[in-house]
């Protein structure tokens, strides 16, 4: 075990919070986060899925063959 609660120096700042925080607002703070990212990622995913071009027929079957508007036809490279 590593103890319990001992004295810290209070003029030390920390961006975590410090010694033994917990916010109480703290699921509040994750669920922004956590949305604030998801969004993030969705923008980026749509940009890409939107503007992806191959320059060459690829030699296997490739994810993003699924959301790509350049295999939107039915086409499906690498499938026999």
């Amino acid at each position: 075990m590593a103890g319990g609660r001992y004295p810290y120096p209070k003029h030390v700042w920390s961006p975590s919070g410090g010694w033994w925080t917990q916010p109480a607002n703290w699921k509040s703070n994750t669920v922004v986060a956590v949305g604030i990212a998801g969004t993030i990622v969705a923008a980026a995913w749509k940009y890409s899925a939107e503007n992806e071009e191959r320059h060459s027929r690829p030699t296997g079957w490739i994810p993003s063959q699924l959301w790509a508007k350049e295999f939107k036809d039915g086409e499906v490279y690498g499938k026999k």
